[in-house]
């Protein structure tokens, strides 16, 4: 059982992550793993990176993009790629409970992602042929230079994980943008977005099929302290608060990953958590949103009819919506997920150990069925 000690969510999980101590010159990624679903053009920056550093890509494609598309792209600028057309119907060889899971779904909004799917084929394809390193980027990441990917790889030698965090424009959910917003001290966190991971190693996690599901894949790591922050990048900015669907279908996510995560911080465990635990945190949660939505309703500029005035009535709405989620969420469900996360991790683990050793990457898609191309 755990205690009802119950943290507020915290403001920044910063002192989870480590800063690279050995220095390995040899170190180099096997491979760029780029999962997307925009249209080519947002590829830009990818190809160019690859091009710089020699490695090459593979691009798990889906909605706006195809694998021709990609290949051909790849082509003009002399990189080395692979494309991968996913379908809804396609994963790389298993099922995961979190995935399928009714009631888990519906807290979502059935939130069907396949962005989880293109990450862990990636791993699938890297332990398959025996890689070490291997390197996941956004396509809405930029300003990433060779010396950065250089580090990222090299932090591989004593880190599970090593990352590069957005500045100028943070990957925060829909509700710490709003937090920070109405003026709330809101911190920056890892994320999947430019990330190295060793792939050689026993504990190798998956991704689950929900909102912050880097911050669910790599929580062992920053539990022992092993994220090496190496740098920065920048992250193309977006609206959070133009469909207030958004909130909704990251509440859930987010109060899971918060949820542990302020455990994290506390040098708590997070596996043992029970439904008491949770039902305490729900009423955290719902008391840190009602402060956020009460910093907008103060906010000075938010009757005016200008930009700014928009962005905070409609960062407003979005929290409503969040809230009306949250209300819908119950301890036992949060609980349930943690029994079904940490079961499917196991079967994940044991799909693993199983998988052929083959020579290439083509080998790897044919063995997995899946509809590629590559550039000559």
């Amino acid at each position: 059982m755990t205690s009802h000690w119950v943290p507020e969510q915290s403001a920044s999980h910063q002192r989870l992550l480590d800063s690279p101590r050995r220095v390995d010159a040899r170190a180099r990624f096997d491979a760029i793993v780029v999962p997307t679903n925009r249209p080519v053009e947002w590829l830009g920056d990818c190809l160019r990176l690859a091009h710089e550093t020699a490695i090459p890509l593979i691009v798990v494609c889906s909605k706006r993009i195809t694998r021709h598309e990609v290949i051909d792209a790849a082509a003009r600028v002399g990189v080395e790629a692979f494309a991968v057309d996913l379908t809804p119907a396609d994963s790389p060889g298993i099922s995961f409970a979190t995935s399928t899971d009714d009631d888990l779904l519906t807290a979502s909004s059935g939130r069907t992602r396949d962005l989880s799917t293109k990450r862990n084929l990636g791993l699938v394809i890297a332990r398959m042929l025996g890689w070490r390193r291997l390197m996941f980027l956004d396509d809405d990441i930029f300003d990433v230079s060779p010396e950065d990917v250089d580090a990222l790889a090299t932090a591989l030698s004593d880190h599970g994980v090593s990352v590069l965090i957005p500045d100028e424009y943070p990957d925060n959910s829909v509700a710490c943008h709003a937090h920070r917003l109405g003026g709330g001290q809101q911190g920056k966190f890892a994320g999947a977005g430019g990330m190295g991971v060793r792939c050689d190693r026993d504990d190798l996690a998956f991704f689950p099929n929900i909102y912050n599901e880097d911050w669910l894949f790599f929580s062992e790591e920053a539990a022992s302290r092993r994220i090496a922050l190496v740098g920065e990048s920048r992250q193309r900015d977006y609206d959070p608060y133009a469909d207030p669907q958004r909130a909704v279908k990251e509440e859930f996510g987010d109060l899971l990953a918060e949820g542990l995560y302020a455990r994290l911080d506390a040098e708590r465990g997070i596996v043992d958590v029970d439904i008491a635990y949770w039902a305490d945190f729900i009423k955290s949660r719902r008391h840190f949103l009602s402060r956020v939505a009460e910093s907008l309703m103060r906010h000075p500029d938010r009757d005016q009819g200008n930009q700014e005035g928009r962005t905070i009535r409609a960062a407003e709405i979005s929290i409503r919506a969040a809230r009306g989620r949250l209300e819908q969420i119950n301890p036992e469900l949060c609980r349930r997920f943690i029994d079904v996360w940490q079961a499917d991790l196991i079967e994940w683990r044991r799909y693993l150990t199983g998988l052929p050793h083959v020579d290439s990457v083509a080998s790897a898609l044919n063995h997995l069925g899946l509809d590629y191309a590559e550039s000559a």
